[in-house]
């Protein structure tokens, strides 16, 4: 029967375009700043060692989407990095730090807010919220 006969389709794509790995490529790429804008990175903190790049970050106005996985079995590791992020980004800078899920935090500089569900806008936003 056909319907029982293997079939192999066999496809060869012939693109002339190619397709890089940019972050492999150019894993320290230079930003430009643009007025206005705002800077995001993604980052995982496997250890108290990755603490001074993330702060580095924040200082310089940028924010950063953390995942915390790594640092989720070592209670005291996970605890003393909370705890000097949040000396660091809250009281120093006047930034905030926001629990997106149970392994992922968000780091905003000053001058950002994180706003709460979709009936809060940012055009609701009040002006003296960003003035901290």
């Amino acid at each position: 029967m056909p319907s029982q006969q293997p079939t192999i389709s066999v496809t060869n794509s012939e693109s002339s375009t190619r397709y890089h790995d940019l972050e492999k490529l150019y894993p320290d790429a230079p930003v430009p700043k643009v007025g206005g804008g705002l800077v995001i990175h993604r980052a995982t903190l496997h250890d108290l060692t990755g603490v001074g790049q993330l702060m580095d970050w924040l200082a310089d106005g940028e924010a950063a989407i953390v995942r915390m996985e790594k640092l989720m079995n070592r209670e005291l590791e996970l605890q003393t990095a909370i705890e000097k992020l949040n000396l660091f980004v809250e009281t120093d800078l006047g930034g905030q730090i926001i629990r997106l899920t149970d392994t992922r935090l968000m780091l905003l500089p000053p001058g950002c807010r994180g706003i709460r569900g979709v009936e809060s806008e940012a055009f609701a936003v009040e002006t003296t919220d960003f003035e901290r």
